[in-house]
């Protein structure tokens, strides 16, 4: 895949417009249909993106990322993407759609076809939208598609969503409307010992402090080191038992695990919640809950790999 920083010529192109925060499966149709077009005649697949999100430089309100660029690169890599073109959103806000359809979109991408998903809005008071597009496909000879809303469980598949459920630590339904586990990676830095001296011997990772945070407790997780994959206990928060309240941490027991990793990057994806933050009355107490809370990994390791299976009607026959 090929990546520019600037506006460059690809002529011809099957383009696809919008800001993919998180690659959910509403944005994943999107990129499909681009892909599609682009293998039908022969040419090149190219995705738009902004190195900031507009809403954060149009408004005083910061969206936290559920991917930050580097990931969603990487992500659009795999999936078969041709030419991402990363733009500064501030250079082009003020642009009436017009004039960014014709000045950037034709002049530099001579699109046959241009992607959308239904509620894609580009140009100044967002008047490029899906009739404009449709409107503007005989002038500008190309062939422009909507992609509808993705429903699962009742629910839009959308970012909003998505952001709103991690915040309640729903990992379980945020997981099926990304089609993947939510993630956070970072290199491993030393801590405070604490846990080792619990027996419970933790990595510690800086989390990204532009992407959206995880509510404070403890997660049944997915450890990737240099692509081998270990389930983890991970622990984001402070430290109320031992009054270690100054400073938030965010460290994750590997089960099965001894080796020495300082200063390399992990990849941890969020499974299900296990519990809230909880303060106890004295460490033993706390040995004891970690001990529940690696218990419970263990349990839903079993689920996940269908080793439990238990049938109803064994129980009602």
């Amino acid at each position: 895949m090929h990546i520019y920083n600037q506006l460059t010529y690809i002529n011809n192109s099957s383009l696809g417009l919008g800001f993919f925060d998180g690659l959910h499966l509403g944005h994943k149709v999107v990129l499909k249909n681009v892909i599609h077009v682009a293998k039908k005649y022969n040419t090149q697949s190219v995705v738009i993106l902004f190195n900031e999100h507009p809403v954060n430089v149009l408004s005083s309100t910061k969206i936290p990322e559920i991917i930050t660029l580097d990931e969603k690169i990487k992500m659009l890599d795999e999936l078969g993407i041709d030419n991402v073109v990363i733009l500064d959103f501030k250079s082009i806000l003020s642009m009436k759609a017009d004039d960014y359809l014709q000045d950037i979109l034709v002049k530099y991408f001579s699109p046959i076809a241009i992607t959308t998903g239904f509620n894609h809005s580009f140009g100044f008071n967002k008047e490029g939208n899906s009739k404009f597009l449709r409107d503007n496909q005989e002038k500008y000879s190309y062939k422009y598609f909507e992609i509808p809303p993705f429903v699962m469980e009742e629910a839009i598949v959308s970012s909003s969503v998505i952001r709103s459920r991690i915040l309640l630590g729903d990992f379980v339904f945020v997981n099926k409307l990304l089609d993947y586990n939510f993630f956070i990676n970072g290199k491993v830095i030393l801590g405070d010992k604490v846990a080792r001296n619990l027996g419970f011997p933790s990595a510690n990772i800086n989390y990204d402090e532009n992407k959206i945070q995880v509510p404070f407790g403890v997660y049944y997780v997915k450890v990737t080191h240099q692509n081998k994959t270990y389930d983890g206990i991970l622990n984001y928060g402070y430290a109320p038992t031992l009054d270690l309240t100054s400073k938030l941490k965010t460290e994750v027991h590997i089960l099965d695990f001894n080796k020495d990793i300082y200063g390399e990057n992990i990849k941890i994806s969020f499974i299900t919640k296990i519990r809230n933050q909880m303060k106890f009355d004295n460490i033993e107490k706390l040995k004891a809950q970690l001990l529940r809370d690696k218990a419970f990994a263990e349990i839903y390791k079993h689920f996940l790999s269908g080793k439990f299976n238990i049938s109803y009607n064994k129980f009602h026959n």
